[in-house]
């Protein structure tokens, strides 16, 4: 048996399967990602999950050969080290493997073991892997490491472009009424002074994306061009890592991953594939279809060395319990 564990921004996945691609346990519980939630409490999801998952498999850690575990914040060496000594002290499988959650969405997206993800849900990241094994995973720590996208950075954006339309020093844009309704607000003055009072909850300016993808598709010029911006933003970081790998002469799948681009309308997908094909014209753009986890057993199944052939990979997908 073989363990998945996907432990993202918002949630925690687990996958207990066999050499066949059959799932035996499936398991869910919140956050695994210590830089949100402290380590402690980030550990106790992500051993919710997987006790769980055991539990419905009907198996005890032993009999679980090996697990990888794709976490959020899993970022520095140092967060390697530390979770690698604290996930093995849960005792949840015979051996531990600590990943980046970037990889579960890359293998889960890509038909071969190699490819390019990006993701873009509350934050933004990284990560691609060439044909000999090589990887290059990005920081995601946010402006620190060069980040900009993702939903909280466009939320942030949005109220922006509002303001910059109050004040004059923006272009009108039918943003503004879309913004105010949906965190019910009258004005851009009583906008202004709820957010600096902090009487706003961070998540609902997160939950204003889709608002933007809505008006961009009406035709709104502010709205398409943050759209674009995205969209290149996601280019670029797809094309820094295809150059760095030296993939820009092969059919590499750039997979898409995250809540953004679940957005309405084919703007954002567009201009990545216009931005990618620019370097790498063989590039095929893949949004994600499957949970990440059904990605991090299939790491975890070839980590044993067994071929992911297409019948395992079927198979696992059929027997996914979502």
């Amino acid at each position: 048996m073989v363990l998945g564990v996907d432990g993202g921004a918002t949630k925690t996945h687990a996958l207990i399967a066999d050499e066949t691609g059959q799932v035996h346990g499936f398991g869910q519980a919140g956050t695994g990602n210590h830089q949100t939630l402290g380590l402690e409490r980030a550990l106790a999801e992500i051993a919710k999950a997987v006790r769980a998952a055991l539990a419905q498999a009907g198996v005890t850690p032993e009999a679980v050969e090996i697990g990888r575990f794709c976490l959020a914040g899993a970022d520095l060496p140092e967060d390697f080290a530390m979770l690698q000594q604290a996930v093995e002290r849960l005792g949840l499988c015979r051996s531990v493997v600590i990943n980046n959650d970037t990889l579960a969405a890359l293998r889960a997206g890509s038909t071969r073991p190699w490819a390019v993800v990006v993701i873009c849900g509350t934050g933004f990241n990284a990560a691609g892997r060439a044909p000999d094994g090589r990887e290059i995973i990005l920081p995601g720590l946010g402006p620190i490491s060069g980040d900009w996208g993702g939903g909280s950075d466009l939320g942030l954006e949005m109220i922006r472009l509002v303001m910059r339309a109050w004040d004059g020093r923006g272009p009108p844009t039918r943003l503004t009424p879309q913004v105010l309704r949906a965190l019910e607000v009258p004005s851009e003055d009583v906008l202004l002074r709820r957010l600096y009072h902090r009487e706003i909850d961070p998540h609902r300016i997160n939950d204003l994306v889709p608002l933007l993808f809505e008006t961009a598709e009406d035709g709104d010029p502010v709205a398409k061009a943050l759209v674009v911006r995205m969209g290149e933003e996601v280019g670029v970081s797809a094309n820094a890592l295809i150059r760095r790998l030296g993939l820009e002469n092969t059919d590499v799948e750039v997979v898409l991953a995250g809540s953004v681009f679940k957005g309405e309308g084919r703007l954002l997908l567009e201009t990545i594939e216009a931005t990618v094909q620019r370097q790498a014209p063989l590039a095929r753009i893949v949004p994600l279809r499957r949970e990440p986890v059904y990605g991090a057993a299939l790491l975890a199944l070839e980590s044993l060395g067994v071929p992911t052939t297409p019948q395992v990979r079927e198979r696992l997908s059929a027997s996914l319990p979502f």
